[in-house]
């Protein structure tokens, strides 16, 4: 069966003057311009409240939620929303508001998309080597295929996900501990495993590494000059976070090791994660 390319657009990192580790996609959201970062870490679509009131779209409060500091986060139901991307029509679904962190304004930022329900059936493929967010329809294996092609340096991995995870869970570890539920994270800056992956390691004293969405300081300790593994790939992890507990998993893998991978993700959870790796890492 062939395979159909949906969608294929720039992924960016700049924001004026300032360049992000967040990637992001230009976006019309009811005839406007925004940008939204590609969260995998996001099991819904998050628009800014701000962007919903200037945009017209109906909302109710809902429940609070927590951000990645553990911080409770206001939020509003927004429900359906259309959007288009390269003058492509996309139907999000479940889309909830929060108020927009401090510089979302400036940046011209108007939320998150869970790249994994960007569209129902297709395979999702964040290039972050060549900078692409892509869709493509097809089956697994031709789509792979595809996406194999297009870095010809890069080893394909075939990973089990999590089917209770609505965010990509795969199995990793830092060494020498044995593997935990870990989430490949795009939203995140760098990789963070919580205590009890990696009982007994000890970090520098503790400190502030980054903020929720909330404006809260993301606390840990850190630990330099670590390993992660997958299988059988080692990746050098220049500076770990070790923090007290993370969400429902044990593990977040960060831009600091995504940058220069290729994610192929998609709606269904039953479908494995393909993760596209430099060779020299096996």
């Amino acid at each position: 069966m062939p395979v159909t390319t949906l969608l294929d657009v720039p992924i960016r990192f700049d924001v004026g003057d300032t360049v992000t580790h967040a990637p992001m996609v230009d976006v019309v959201v009811a005839g406007r311009p925004t940008r939204l970062i590609l969260d995998t870490g996001s099991s819904d679509h998050v628009l800014t409240i701000e962007l919903v009131r200037a945009a017209g779209l109906r909302h109710e409060p809902g429940e609070p939620g927590t951000d990645h500091a553990g911080a409770s986060v206001d939020s509003w139901f927004v429900g359906d929303c259309a959007i288009e991307i390269d003058d492509v029509g996309l139907d999000l679904h479940d889309v909830v508001a929060i108020s927009g962190p401090a510089p979302f304004a400036g940046w011209g930022v108007g939320g998150f998309l869970s790249p994994q329900h960007i569209h129902p059936g297709a395979h999702v493929v964040i290039d972050l080597v060549g900078d692409r967010l892509i869709l493509l329809a097809g089956e697994e294996a031709d789509v792979l295929a595809r996406v194999a092609s297009r870095a010809p340096g890069l080893t394909t991995l075939v990973l089990v996900r999590d089917a209770a995870e609505a965010t990509p869970v795969i199995q990793a570890a830092i060494e020498p501990f044995p593997p935990v539920a870990t989430m490949l994270n795009t939203g995140g800056r760098g990789t963070e495993f919580a205590v009890a992956a990696v009982p007994g390691l000890a970090g520098a004293a503790a400190g502030e590494a980054g903020h929720g969405v909330g404006g809260a300081p993301v606390m840990g300790a850190a630990v330099d000059d670590r390993v992660l593994r997958v299988g059988d790939v080692r990746f050098p992890v220049p500076r770990l976070l070790i923090r007290e507990g993370i969400d429902t998993m044990l593990g977040l893998v960060g831009m600091d090791i995504l940058r220069g991978t290729i994610l192929v993700v998609g709606a269904a959870r039953s479908r494995p994660v393909a993760w596209l790796v430099p060779t020299d890492r096996l």
